[in-house]
Parts: C-alpha cells; structure tokens; sequence
C-alpha cells in the first residue's frame, strides 16, 4: 500500500506535511495538559502535566487505532545536506519486526515553511498496528522539545526533530501527535468524524 495512492483516493491528493491539519475540511484538534504548566515552581519540569499527557493520549490512541487495524507510517525527516539520506531512529527503536525495514518506502520533496524551502526525506512503512510499540512511541513524540526526558527521537543532521504520522488504511483517518501540546485527527470519512466528535468532546 502505497502513500499516494491513499492520498489520492480519499484525501484529494494532500501532502502529508506539518501543515496537513490546515489543509484538510474535516479535523479534530485536541489541546492536551489541562492547563499545566511545563514547569514548576523550582524551574523543573513539572511530570504531573507529562504524567497527564500520558493518560490522554493512551485513551485516545485505541479509538483510532485496533490491533490488527493496517496502518501506514510516515516519518518525515527535514536533513540539513541534501545529498545525504538521513534515517530517523523511529524504526529501529519502535517497530517490533525489524524485517520490516527492507518494505520502507523513501520519497523526497520540498515544502515551503516560512521563508525556507525546506527538503523532507519522507519514510512510509506498512504494517499492523500491533507491529508497533504504540506506548513508547506516543512517550517520545511527546518528548519532542524536553532533551531531559527519554525517549526522544534522533534529529541527528536535521534541522528538526522527525514528523510521525500515522494513518489507519481501515478507516481513513490521519493521526498526528505533534509534541506535548496537542494532536491532529482528520479523517476522510464524515460519519466518523462526527463520531469522533462526539467521542473526543465528552
């Protein structure tokens, strides 16, 4: 299964790129912490709001994602030389079957942020969902910008940390934790919109 060929078919040709929520009619941003500040009075980290995180996200990530449901990685890589193909941590440290590495798929583009004209080296693996180490995998994304906190993914001759997405081929839904603050569910699907609506918003 192959990356563009689900984005034509259900999402009208989008990119998968940190800007995809925007581009997308049909989505669901959820602010996550509760308000809790990053740090406390000591000028440490404050785990309660990590700890909270934690929680959410882990409640949140089996209603889009089943077991057995087949699940299309993508890692989007932002290396400074473009000469050179740079490849995250992400599949060596959260992919339970190593085997799979030689089904990785690399396609390179540019995007435009800001006033830069930036390459993305972008990954796609197709698996299960039970083929990844979900738990761990939602802890690092969420470690994104705290370099105390383990795990984190490598940004090794990056400009960035890398992207990870993740969409369930079954539903059609793209799921995008981005780091502590929050993540991004669009779906192709309006009744499960709404349904997710109505789930996410109770």
């Amino acid at each position: 299964m192959k990356l563009q060929e689900i984005m034509e078919k259900h999402f009208n040709g989008l990119s998968i790129t940190p800007d995809f929520y925007h581009q997308w009619n049909i989505g669901i941003h959820l602010e996550l912490g509760n308000d809790i500040y990053q740090f406390g009075d000591n000028n440490r980290l404050n785990m309660e709001r990590f700890n909270t995180i934690y929680e959410q996200v882990s409640a949140i990530v089996p209603i889009l994602f089943k077991k057995m449901d087949d699940v299309l990685v993508v890692v989007n890589s932002y290396p400074h030389e473009t000469n050179k193909v740079v490849y995250p941590n992400f599949f060596k440290r959260y992919v339970k079957k190593q085997k799979l590495k030689y089904f990785l798929h690399l396609h390179e583009f540019h995007w435009q942020f800001d006033e830069d004209n930036l390459l993305i080296q972008q990954m796609t693996l197709f698996c299960k969902a039970s083929d990844l180490k979900i738990e761990q995998l939602l802890k690092t994304l969420i470690h994104e910008d705290f370099h105390t906190l383990q795990p984190r993914l490598r940004k090794a001759h990056c400009y960035y940390a890398p992207d990870v997405f993740l969409i369930n081929v079954n539903t059609n839904c793209i799921f995008h934790l981005y780091d502590d603050r929050g993540c991004e569910i669009i779906s192709a699907d309006k009744e499960l919109h709404e349904k997710f609506l109505e789930t996410f918003s109770g």
